[in-house]
């Protein structure tokens, strides 16, 4: 945003060109990082103290954090793995209600356990 507003404020047309260009550039990258958290096919297999999504080109394995959030129709999911952690977005016109309700369910009692443990 910042690059934009000093592009208004710049006299040179090769400097406004350049950070457009920066500013295209890192659109792109923060748009791709959106579209690698937010898998549209994949497998999710929730067990009592571990979660594992399975995808195309994504496998995630590891623990809901506190750090899951949920806004709107959307789960957030932090997952804290073995070696490096994770953020997953759930849709919940992605799954079906039942998958929805039980992944719902384990974020809920996995911020929850963090909570009370404090």
């Amino acid at each position: 945003m910042l690059g934009l507003i000093l592009c208004l404020f710049l006299s040179s047309v090769l400097a406004i060109i350049f950070c457009l260009v920066m500013n295209v550039t890192a659109g792109f990258v923060v748009w791709q990082k959106v579209l690698a958290i937010h898998p549209t096919d994949g497998v999710i297999i929730l067990e009592p103290k571990l979660f594992r999504f399975e995808g195309e080109g994504l496998k995630i394995q590891g623990e809901i954090s506190k750090k899951s959030r949920f806004y709107g129709n959307n789960i957030w999911l932090h997952i804290k793995g073995f070696s490096n952690n994770h953020w997953l977005i759930i849709s919940a016109n992605g799954v079906n209600e039942q998958s929805y309700a039980r992944l719902k369910r384990a974020t809920l009692s996995a911020v929850n356990c963090v909570l009370e443990s404090k």
